[in-house]
C-alpha cells in the first residue's frame, strides 16, 4: 500500500511540474518512435538481414530520414487524442503494418511496398490471394511485444497536456515544421541517392536500392515516381476518337505462326564501319542469316545502357514509356488474346528493371530468369550458346499445349563493362601499332563475346530451319556497347559519333534487326522472307512484321501502321520522314506527331483487354 501511495505522490509531483512532465512526454515519444522504427527496419527485407539492419543505424542521415516521419506522426496523434497509448498504437499499426506488407511483397515478388501500391489496393488484394501470408515466429514475437507496450502505456502512462491552447499551438507548429521538412529534404534525389550502404547490395537492382534505405524513408520518396507525368495538352476524348476509328482485327486462324523474338545485349555489326579491321570474321553466321532474312536497322533512343527502353518499345509499341506499375497494353496481350502462349526469358535476375513483375503486367504467361530457373543450372551468367537452348526448350514444351507460341528473350552475354586486360590470344580486331593496349584489349574482349554469340545464332536458326511448325524469328540489338570513357574505343577504330551529323547520329544509335522465317512460315504466307527492311524506331519493329505478313492487328497496331507510313523514326534529335532524316517534321506530320503522343499516352494508361 505504501508503495502505491509513493508512486501516486511521484505522479502528482510530476503533474505539478510542467517542465518535468514535458520532458517525460517528449522523451517517451522519441523512445517509442525509435522502437517502431527498429521494427520497420526488421521488416525492410524479405528475410532478416543482420548486416543491413546494422547499417541502418550507422548512417545519421538514413536514421533521421526513417525516424522523423514516425516521430512526427506519433506527436500528431498524441496532440489530437492526448493519450500516449492511443498515439503509440495508431503509429505502430500504420507503420508496422506497412513494413510487414513490404516484407511479404519482397518475399514473394522481390518488389518493395511503395506509395503506388496504395493506389492499386484492389489489384494488390487480388494478387495477395495467390500467396500464403503466414507470419514467422520473429514477426509474431515482435507484434506481441508491441501490443504489450501499448498495454503498459494504457495502464501506467496518464500524462496529458491540460491546456487546449497549448495543444492547438503545438499542432500548428507541427504542421508548419512538417511542411518545411518534407518539401526541403524528403523528395531531394541527391540525399536519397547518397544514403544507404551500397556495399551490401546490388546497386543495379531497384528493390535492393530500396532495401538499403530502410522502409519508411524510401516509401515516402516513392511518392515522387508514383504519379504518371501528365502529357501537356492531353485530350482523352480526342485520343479515343483517333484510336477507335479503327476496328480490332484478329489473326486469321490459319496464320497463327510461332514468333520468337531475341534481343541481343549490346549488339551491333562493326564490320560495316570502314575503320574496323577484323582479324577473324566474327559476323560470319550473322551475315549468312541476313542473306535469307528481311534485314534492316533500328534507330534506338539509347547508347550503352538503358536496355529496357528498346525492350519495352518492341513489346508495347510505345516511344514514351509509362511507369509499368499495373496491367499495361502490349503486343503480348494481343497475342495472348489470339490464343498464343506468351513466354519471356532472361538469364539474369528478374529483379533487373523489375522484369519479374512488369512482364506479368505486360501479358506474359511466364517469365524464366536466373532466380527461378538458371541459378539451378549454372552459377555464372548463361552465355548465349546455352541460353538459346532454353529458348528451344520453351518452344518444345509449348508443343504439348497445342497453342501458337510468342516468345521474347533478352540475352546478357556481351553486357559491359569489358576488361582492359588481355583475356584471349586471338586478335578478333587486328592490333595496330598506334592502338592503346588497354583500349585494344577492351574492344577485343567485346568482339570475343560477339564471336560466341555468332555461333549461338547459327545454332538456333539451324534448329528452327529443321522444324516443321511455321516459325518466325526476330533478332535485334538493344543498343551499341560502351567502349570506354568518352567513346575511346570508337575513337580508336575511327568510328564517327558526331551527333551533329546524320552519319554520326546513325553510328551512335543504330543496331541491326532481322526477320527470318523457316520453310513452314514461308509456305504459310507464300513469302520468301528475304529483302531490305525499313530503318525504323524499335516501337515500329512489330508493326514492320505485321505489315509484311498482311496482319492488321488491334486498334493501336493499326494506328501505328498509319503513323509509320508518314515517319518511321522518332527521336529527340532526328525523325525519318519519307526516307530522309530531318531535325523537324513537315507541318502536316507535326500535327500527326502531336496526335500520336496523345494517343500513345491514352493507350499506355488505359488497359484494354
Amino acid at each position: 500500500m505504501n508503495d502505491i501511495i509513493g508512486i501516486d505522490k511521484i505522479k502528482t509531483k510530476i503533474e505539478n511540474n510542467n517542465m518535468l512532465k514535458s520532458i517525460i512526454i517528449s522523451l517517451s515519444l522519441v523512445l517509442l518512435s525509435i522502437l517502431i522504427m527498429s521494427v520497420t527496419f526488421v521488416f525492410s527485407t524479405a528475410v532478416f538481414d543482420p548486416a543491413l539492419f546494422k547499417s541502418y543505424f550507422s548512417g545519421k542521415w538514413l536514421l533521421l530520414m526513417n525516424f522523423i516521419p514516425i516521430f512526427l506522426f506519433m506527436v500528431l496523434m498524441y496532440l489530437i487524442w492526448n493519450r500516449m497509448w492511443a498515439a503509440y498504437s495508431a503509429t505502430s499499426l500504420i507503420f508496422v503494418t506497412m513494413s510487414l506488407v513490404n516484407k511479404f511483397k519482397l518475399m514473394y515478388r522481390d518488389d518493395p511496398f511503395t506509395f503506388i501500391d496504395i493506389r492499386l489496393v484492389r489489384e494488390s488484394l487480388i494478387m495477395a490471394k495467390s500467396y500464403s501470408l503466414k507470419p514467422g515466429s520473429r514477426v509474431i514475437i515482435l507484434i506481441v511485444g508491441l501490443i504489450l507496450v501499448a498495454v503498459v502505456l494504457k495502464l501506467f502512462f496518464k500524462f496529458k497536456i491540460i491546456s487546449p491552447k497549448i495543444r492547438i499551438s503545438l499542432l500548428i507548429a507541427l504542421i508548419l515544421m512538417s511542411t518545411l521538412i518534407f518539401n526541403g529534404f524528403y523528395f531531394n534525389p541527391k540525399i536519397y541517392n547518397e544514403v544507404g550502404d551500397k556495399t551490401l547490395i546490388n546497386i543495379w537492382v531497384q528493390s535492393d536500392q530500396f532495401k538499403s534505405k530502410g522502409f519508411v524513408y524510401p516509401f515516402i520518396y516513392s511518392i515522387t515516381y508514383a504519379k504518371e507525368v501528365e502529357l501537356e495538352g492531353y485530350n482523352e476524348k480526342k485520343a479515343e476518337k483517333d484510336l477507335f476509328k479503327y476496328d480490332y482485327k484478329g489473326i486469321p486462324e490459319d496464320e497463327r505462326v510461332n514468333i520468337i523474338a531475341i534481343m541481343l545485349e549490346s549488339y551491333n555489326d562493326f564490320s560495316e564501319f570502314n575503320g574496323v579491321d577484323l582479324g577473324i570474321d566474327i559476323y560470319q553466321n550473322f551475315h549468312e542469316i541476313q542473306k535469307e532474312s528481311i534485314q534492316g536497322k533500328l534507330v534506338t533512343n539509347i547508347f550503352a545502357g538503358d536496355t529496357i527502353k528498346t525492350e519495352r518499345a518492341f513489346i508495347t509499341g510505345f516511344y514514351n514509356h509509362p511507369k509499368y506499375f499495373k496491367t499495361t497494353n502490349s503486343f503480348a496481350w494481343y497475342f495472348k488474346k489470339q490464343g498464343y502462349k506468351t513466354e519471356a526469358m532472361h538469364p539474369i535476375t528478374g529483379s533487373f528493371y523489375n522484369r519479374r513483375n512488369v512482364n506479368e503486367y505486360l501479358g506474359f504467361d511466364s517469365f524464366e530468369h536466373y532466380d527461378n530457373k538458371y541459378k539451378f543450372k549454372e552459377k555464372s551468367n548463361l552465355e548465349d550458346w546455352h541460353f538459346f537452348d532454353s529458348i528451344i526448350e520453351g518452344y518444345e514444351n509449348n508443343k504439348a499445349e497445342n497453342k501458337p507460341y510468342f516468345h521474347f528473350s533478352v540475352t546478357y552475354q556481351n553486357h559491359g563493362p569489358y576488361s582492359n586486360e588481355r583475356l584471349t590470344e586471338e586478335e578478333y580486331l587486328k592490333n595496330k601499332n598506334h592502338y592503346d593496349e588497354g583500349t585494344y584489349n577492351m574492344v577485343n574482349n567485346y568482339f570475343a563475346g560477339i564471336n560466341q554469340t555468332d555461333k549461338a545464332l547459327k545454332k538456333i536458326i539451324d534448329y528452327f530451319r529443321n522444324e516443321e511448325e511455321p516459325t518466325i524469328i526476330i533478332i535485334f540489338g538493344d543498343h551499341n556497347p560502351w567502349l570506354g570513357k568518352d567513346h575511346v574505343g570508337y575513337d580508336m577504330m575511327n568510328i564517327d559519333l558526331d551527333l551533329s551529323t546524320v552519319e554520326g547520329f546513325k553510328n551512335y544509335y543504330q543496331t541491326p534487326y532481322i526477320i527470318w522465317g523457316n520453310s513452314g512460315a514461308k509456305k504459310m504466307f507464300n513469302k520468301d522472307f528475304i529483302g531490305e527492311g525499313n530503318t525504323i524506331s524499335p516501337n515500329f519493329l512489330m508493326p514492320e512484321l505485321f505489315h509484311y505478313l498482311g496482319w492488321e492487328g488491334n486498334e493501336y497496331m493499326q494506328y501505328l501502321l498509319n503513323v509509320k507510313e508518314k515517319f518511321d523514326v522518332m527521336h529527340n534529335l532526328y525523325f525519318k520522314e519519307n526516307g530522309e532524316f530531318k531535325s523537324e517534321l513537315s507541318q502536316e506530320n507535326k500535327k500527326l506527331w502531336e496526335e500520336f503522343l496523345n494517343v500513345e499516352h491514352y493507350y499506355s494508361q488505359n488497359f484494354k483487354e
